[in-house]
């Protein structure tokens, strides 16, 4: 084996072994309160995930090194009835398409809909739900996920509303497959994605471990909300999310 090839499964390894943390941190709060639009997120039990539409509950055994963890999609949780423990899956070892070394992401450009904002750290809460963008203007990293560009999914949520009107991700519904997202890193790269779906869920069938479960590639889902406003909640009904893939 020579140098390159020991570095290059040195970093694979690194990882892997932060999708695999990723998943014990019950990732299914990521949503968090971007249904709640307002206001703070929701408490939630321990072992359960965040607010309603990102549920998961976090695995009930230590994975071991050699494997990844991802939330489970199962109905029958007692968080908005998607949750369970989280399957077993393969460490990638020979992952598909380019990867980049790990940066922290500033800025997420959608010229497909005229967005470029900045962006902020959002981190896992001692409550298991996830911090969001304070106004309308910001998206948010999630940092307990792989930085854009890295092997597995990058999380970038915002906000589709904010105090009654629109926010940046106001029209990511309307992306479409092959559509292009920059995403501009602190070592001045930038990671350009493509996108290859656009999903819309009611929160109750949020795909959990579809949007935070390990892939083999360097990928990217941004979320937000979607769907029609319910008066008695203040949350909209549904989830909107982007799935990219790193192309360059």
């Amino acid at each position: 084996m020579t140098d390159d090839d020991t570095n290059r499964s040195r970093r694979l390894t690194v990882s892997a072994a932060a999708v695999m943390a990723f998943g014990l941190l019950g990732i299914g709060a990521t949503g968090y309160a971007l249904a709640q639009q307002t206001g703070p997120p929701p408490k939630v039990a321990a072992g359960q995930g965040g607010h309603e539409g990102h549920g998961g509950m976090q695995p009930s055994t230590t994975p071991s090194p050699s494997t990844t963890t991802s939330p489970s999609g199962s109905a029958g949780s007692p968080h908005a009835g998607h949750g369970g423990t989280a399957p077993a899956g393969t460490a990638y070892e020979t992952p598909k398409g380019p990867l980049l070394e790990r940066s922290r992401p500033t800025k997420v450009t959608l010229p497909g809909i005229g967005v470029s904002a900045p962006i902020i750290d959002l981190e896992l809460k001692s409550d298991k739900t996830m911090e969001v963008p304070g106004n309308g203007t910001d998206a948010g990293w999630f940092t307990s996920s792989p930085t854009p560009g890295e092997l597995g999914p990058a999380i970038i949520a915002a906000h589709v509303t904010h105090r009654s009107k629109p926010a940046v991700f106001f029209e990511l519904s309307g992306m479409r497959k092959g559509d292009k997202i920059q995403v501009a890193r602190e070592d001045g790269t930038t990671a350009t994605f493509g996108v290859t779906s656009v999903g819309q869920y009611p929160k109750a069938k949020f795909p959990t471990e579809e949007v935070y479960g390990p892939v083999d590639r360097a990928a990217l889902r941004l979320i937000t909300c979607g769907g029609v406003l319910d008066g008695e909640t203040g949350s909209h009904v549904d989830n909107v999310v982007v799935y990219a893939d790193l192309i360059q």
